[in-house]
């Protein structure tokens, strides 16, 4: 482990204070390190607040184990960093405040800021079209421009699911321009761009931002980055990869749990804008200094403008169950009440989370190779410090909720099975004892909810701060609930009566189906008296039925499939539906046997 690096004379004073020249060097070496901590706003930790932090990350402070990076800045004063466990197992090389780790998601606000820096610069505007720097892209119906790229509303597919859809795995090898291909495959877009959202996750917008980057700076995103981002900003170990290829130096080696130990987890990828930075804990704790200084500059003022919201062309934001998201694709949320942004990325064994406190002035993180989603150890980082000023608790007061006692009889219409068609998710309410209870597909045992005073309305009832209210109302006579989680948009459910089919009436949805843009076939068939689709490299998925014509598997690629009549009534292709995909149509081979 290391602390964060002294100035070089600080440091020299410091050994020869050690090396016992004590008579000669120990007045001038505590003169100089007060002036040094003075001139820079700066104190230590005491030494039972730094083993109090150094507990959190005791299970991967051991040289057998791959480990995590954690920073964290509280006000002008208190910074920590520290390195715990191994970057390379192979080598034993531990993990210190240089180790390089892939961030996932936490690359694109770097995109981002390319962009708006061409942007200032003249060279590109936010309303011009897509096309005009990405030619390959199909001329849509509606104008396709940079600003729906920024503000996560163009229309387009999420490649990765379409990846996902033809077998790619993800330790496949996969490039940029592969990346590029899948999105120029898709004909029409999903919406009018400006219109609505995309989907969260989607990786689509900002790969075509770095395609843009390169197309008008005449440099890869790699090098426009390094040069008018991170030089200037003095953080010389953090870079973009644009080749699966490469040897990165001092490099976090990615690992996933094996049994009771670790292997190696390769990650073939190469399409850098929404994945592919390295960075380190020293760099990114100099990042999310910039965020609130009050030290202004044209680079840090484009920097501050990242936490603004992305909008429609009706000014509306993108509230979802994780929060609002930002232009630096941040979620900005209540962490029990407190106003808090939060950003992660997980890709392969590297996990990586942010929080970041505005009005407390705090940001917490922490980088991993430990194939570990490592938000909670970055709030524990945070909670040491602001504990007490939460205005919630850390886990739901029941006995504060305004609830109600509901017979079984009035529970019992709240039953059935419910489905979100739009994002291919099927959920479920059914009464036991005197508690109705909800459930995903396939769960047996789901979770209680608490009556609430205004009619249909429950909680669920969790060991958690998260407030998750269901709100049960009719539509066309048809029973519905809308689920909000949050500060999110509410989604919407709508009862249906599941169907189910005898192998018989199954074989009317068997065959072979094309899709002309993947050059793919996929193949249904009966196993067991289950629908069955085979696809390329060996794909091969189980269906089950939801109503008619509709079914619904557990993969994200298949999230539900819809069949498709001709006017004489016999099936003549399907389209998916799931969330990053809508209305990709297959088209039924004619069987000339």
């Amino acid at each position: 482990m290391k602390n964060q690096k002294s100035t070089s004379v600080a440091h020299l004073l410091l050994i020869a204070f050690i090396q016992g020249k004590q008579k000669m060097y120990q007045k001038i070496f505590f003169i100089i390190f007060f002036l040094f901590i003075s001139a820079n706003g700066q104190s230590q930790l005491s030494n039972i607040e730094e083993q109090r932090i150094d507990s959190i990350f005791s299970e991967w402070d051991q040289s057998n184990k791959p480990g995590v990076a954690a920073g964290l800045i509280y006000g002008d004063n208190i910074q920590y960093l520290k390195g715990f466990g191994t970057a390379n197992l192979e080598s034993n090389r531990a993990i210190d405040q240089q180790t390089k780790f892939q961030v996932g998601h936490l690359s694109r606000q770097f995109t981002v800021l390319s962009v708006l820096l061409l942007e200032k610069m003249g060279r590109l505007s936010l309303s011009d079209s897509v096309q005009k720097f990405i030619p390959q892209l199909p001329n849509y119906k509606h104008p396709l421009r940079i600003e729906h790229l920024i503000n996560h509303s163009s229309g387009l597919n999420d490649y990765e699911v379409i990846k996902t859809l033809l077998g790619k795995e993800e330790d496949d090898v996969f490039t940029h321009n592969d990346a590029l291909h899948l999105i120029s495959s898709q004909k029409q877009l999903n919406f009018i761009p400006g219109t609505q959202f995309s989907y969260m996750l989607s990786k689509t917008e900002t790969t075509l931002l770095a395609e843009v980057i390169s197309k008008v700076s005449g440099e890869s995103l790699t090098t426009f980055a390094r040069q008018h981002v991170f030089e200037p900003l003095e953080m010389h170990n953090t870079l973009f990869n644009e080749d699966y290829n490469a040897k990165i130096p001092n490099m976090a080696y990615s690992y996933q749990i094996d049994g009771e130990g670790f292997k190696n987890k390769a990650l073939n990828l190469s399409n850098a804008g929404p994945t592919n930075l390295f960075t380190t804990a020293e760099d990114l704790l100099n990042w999310y200094k910039k965020f609130t200084t009050s030290t202004k500059s044209e680079l840090v003022e484009l920097i501050q403008q990242l936490d603004k919201p992305v909008t429609l062309n009706d000014g509306s934001t993108y509230k979802s169950s994780w929060g609002q998201m930002t232009l630096g694709q941040s979620f900005f949320h209540l962490e029990r009440g407190l106003p808090a942004y939060w950003q992660y990325g997980l890709v392969g064994g590297y996990g990586a989370n942010v929080f970041r406190f505005p009005e407390q002035n705090l940001t917490s993180f922490v980088l991993g190779n430990n194939d570990r989603y490592n938000g909670m150890p970055a709030m524990l980082m945070a909670n040491h410090f602001i504990e007490k000023e939460y205005p919630e608790p850390s886990t739901v007061d029941i006995s504060k909720i305004k609830s109600q006692k509901l017979t079984v009889s009035k529970l019992k219409e709240y039953e059935g099975h419910y489905w979100n068609s739009d994002r291919a998710l099927a959920r479920r309410f059914y009464v036991e004892g005197d508690t109705l209870r909800y459930a995903r597909l396939g769960q047996d045992q789901g979770l209680a909810t608490i009556p609430l005073i205004n009619e249909g309305g429950f909680q669920l009832k969790v060991e958690s701060d998260d407030i998750i209210t269901f709100s049960f109302t009719k539509e066309d006579e048809q029973q519905v609930y809308d689920v909000a989680s949050g500060i999110g948009t509410p989604y919407r459910y709508k009862k249906y009566q599941p169907i189910t089919y005898n192998k018989e009436e199954l074989k009317q949805y068997t065959g072979s189906f094309h899709i002309k843009e993947l050059n793919s076939i996929y193949t249904f068939s009966i196993q067991n008296d289950t629908l069955v689709v085979q696809g390329p490299e060996n794909l091969e998925i189980e269906f089950f039925p939801v109503i008619k014509d509709v079914f619904r598997s557990n993969t994200l690629q298949f999230g539900s499939i819809v069949f498709k009549r001709n006017e004489s009534g016999t099936i003549n292709g399907f389209y998916i539906n799931t969330d990053g995909i809508q209305g990709l149509f297959f088209t039924k081979l004619i069987d000339l046997g």
